[in-house]
């Protein structure tokens, strides 16, 4: 092959490659170009395959995805929250929790428009084309103190207040008794953490739940009460009737009668009685103050609570508070006193029978009577006594309480306190 030739060949292989290169470029050229176009119709809007709880945000503004997710919040709030009890249904949507999206919408959906922005041409295009798919949840806040709120409300309405049995004597040695009822209620609590469970997952679906109340059974004891039937210890004293103290010691006996005291109760005189004031109805009357008698209101009660705790022990019952009065009474014997004063001293004792105490308390006519009216089992046969030695000229009185059986026989006793007095000026 002559140099001619040779060249011509190098020429043309020259001329096809540059041709070939030309071409190259120009469809590089031509991809890139639509690549370029082909991105700019996304600048402003969604890559495709890319959705939002479920909803395809594909090809959409900015704005327009604001909107779904607005509208996607408003479904939200449509969700039904529905809570059975019983007989009763109580229905709320979440939209009446306040209910908001749980992070920055514009920041949300800013981050929605620039997923794949970020790369090169070429690879935006090609993405655009053959597309990642992207998934997002959206969820919720709402107002968890609207949401306690509305349980408490629930929880009121379901409540049902227990009614104890009321007994009472109708007629002297005669008992009436009217039931009561059991009381009704749910656990709040426990209500609200079953609402917040089920609010953790986000969703439209109608929030049920059905709620078994619990039952609030009345304390006292129904047939307990029926065992009732015998008079089981009972103390008078007398009093002078149609003066000041004479009312002191009524409005106190009044307020004691009608006393029902379960197995295991502890009575207080004090909270029965008080406050001991003008304004429930006391007067002036003697009273003993720093070892003095002088002029006080409530004079007269301490009989009240001397003869209650002389019938107490007659029902072999030992008192847990008891003090003697600075000065010796004229109404019950020497040591067997018991006085009180608001906030300050007190008669107390627990009903230790087995058996239900109801007192029965009458004031009339100058004579106080206090009664303990119980089951014909409940002393067990015994009789109960105290006995008291007075020493020192009547300024100290040591009591002792007996218990005989039917034979006369001492089968019960204890030493209760020693009582110290002062003399009368």
């Amino acid at each position: 092959m002559n140099s001619k030739k040779k060249w011509l060949i190098g020429v043309l292989v020259a001329v096809i490659n540059t041709a070939l290169i030309l071409a190259y470029v120009g469809y590089r050229y031509y991809e890139y170009s639509k690549a370029e176009e082909l991105v700019m119709a996304y600048e402003s809007v969604a890559f495709p395959n890319i959705f939002i709880n479920d909803i395809d945000v594909s090809e959409l503004t900015q704005e327009k995805i604001v909107e779904v997710i607005e509208k996607e919040l408003g479904n939200f709030g449509q969700r039904k929250m529905t809570v059975v009890v019983g007989d009763q249904t109580f229905e709320r949507s979440l939209e009446d929790f306040n209910v908001t999206f749980n992070q920055d919408i514009e920041s949300f959906s800013k981050k929605i428009i620039e997923i794949g922005k970020d790369l090169e041409i070429m690879e935006q295009a090609s993405q655009i084309q053959e597309p990642m798919l992207y998934e997002f949840e959206i969820g919720y806040n709402y107002d968890q103190d609207a949401l306690e709120n509305w349980v408490k409300s629930i929880e009121e309405a379901c409540y049902v207040e227990k009614v104890e049995p009321i007994f009472e004597m109708v007629y002297y040695g005669s008992f009436q008794i009217e039931e009561g009822s059991d009381g009704q209620l749910i656990s709040g609590e426990q209500l609200l953490e079953q609402l917040t469970e089920q609010l953790k997952t986000i969703s439209k679906e109608p929030i049920y739940i059905e709620v078994t109340p619990l039952i609030n059974p009345r304390e006292t004891d129904i047939e307990l009460l029926k065992t009732i039937d015998t008079k089981i210890s009972t103390y008078s004293s007398t009093y002078p009737a149609g003066i000041p103290r004479a009312k002191n010691v009524e409005l106190a006996a009044s307020k004691v009668n009608k006393t029902l005291l379960m197995p295991n109760d502890e009575f207080s005189y004090a909270e029965k009685v008080s406050p001991v004031d003008a304004a429930h109805g006391y007067v002036d009357a003697t009273i003993f103050l720093n070892g003095k008698a002088v002029p006080g209101i409530g004079g007269g009660i301490c009989q009240v609570s001397s003869t209650l705790y002389n019938t107490q022990l007659e029902a072999g019952i030992i008192a847990t508070e008891r003090r003697n009065h600075s000065l010796s009474v004229n109404y019950v014997p020497l040591g067997q006193d018991a006085t009180m004063a608001d906030n300050a001293i007190d008669l107390k004792f627990i009903n230790t029978l087995d058996y239900p105490i109801y007192i029965n308390v009458m004031a009339e006519y100058g004579t106080l009577t206090v009664e303990f009216w119980s089951n014909s089992e409940a002393l067990k046969g015994i009789t109960y006594k105290p006995k008291t030695i007075v020493s020192e000229g009547g300024l100290r009185a040591d009591t002792t309480l007996y218990g005989y059986n039917a034979d006369g026989e001492v089968v019960f006793e204890q030493f209760l306190h020693t009582s110290k007095y002062k003399p009368h000026q």
